[in-house]
């Protein structure tokens, strides 16, 4: 029956109406551009610490980290590529005597962890120039 058409105005099809075949080549072409993803170049992470540093309380200094860390206890601190430390310091410790200490820790109720530190001469790390990574 050629040229039949349905009760909604559009021609009927051999295999299917055209909702499926849209829905099809729709998904197909997900698929074509998902597969592209895989052709690109992975891309390092960047462990660099960007945003604004604040002052906790005397030397301290606290920045939210915006990527996961699996090993918080393991993650350590660099500043300018020099590894300070030592970490898991006292919060205390950290305000008072600074130079370097610092604490990396995630609160229950927060899904990405929080470095509170010093910088290696009490510096404020704003201002100081240098650069603080986590690895």
């Amino acid at each position: 029956m050629a040229g039949a058409v349905k009760a909604d105005g559009l021609p009927k099809d051999s295999h299917g109406d055209v909702s499926t075949h849209i829905a099809l080549g729709s998904t197909a072409l997900a698929f074509v551009a998902s597969g592209f993803l895989f052709l690109l170049p992975a891309q390092p992470v960047d462990y660099s610490l960007h945003g604004v540093f604040r002052c906790w309380q005397g030397d301290a200094w606290v920045i939210v980290v915006k990527y996961p860390i699996r090993q918080l206890r393991e993650a350590k601190l660099y500043e300018d590529d020099v590894l300070i430390g030592p970490a898991n310091s006292d919060p205390q410790e950290i305000a008072s005597k600074g130079r370097g200490l610092y604490r990396l820790y995630k609160e229950e109720d927060e899904t990405v962890p929080i470095l509170m530190f010093s910088s290696s001469d009490n510096t404020e790390p704003n201002t100081n120039g240098r650069k603080y990574r986590l690895q």
